[in-house]
């Protein structure tokens, strides 16, 4: 029997299906930490981070990319405390 949370498992679907999108990482690192699953936590908030790095050097609109980087450091930051 399976014990992910729902929300977990729709999020790692989305994952599968466009794991080129940090947002999503991002969503499913601050159920992971929520229910104190640090370590899950921080392996999608650095996921996130790389991500968002990565376009926002291929993009001329980087400002999104940006966001997503600050909150990925925020939560590596709240992992750590």
């Amino acid at each position: 029997m399976d014990l992910t949370p729902i929300p977990v498992l729709l999020l790692s679907e989305t994952i599968e299906a466009e794991p080129d999108v940090p947002v999503n990482y991002l969503f499913r690192a601050e159920e992971w930490l929520a229910r104190g699953c640090v370590d899950e936590a921080q392996a999608d908030f650095a996921a996130a981070h790389d991500l968002a790095a990565d376009a926002l050097e291929r993009s001329a609109w980087g400002y999104l990319y940006q966001y997503y980087m600050d909150w990925a450091e925020d939560g590596l930051q709240r992992c750590r405390r």
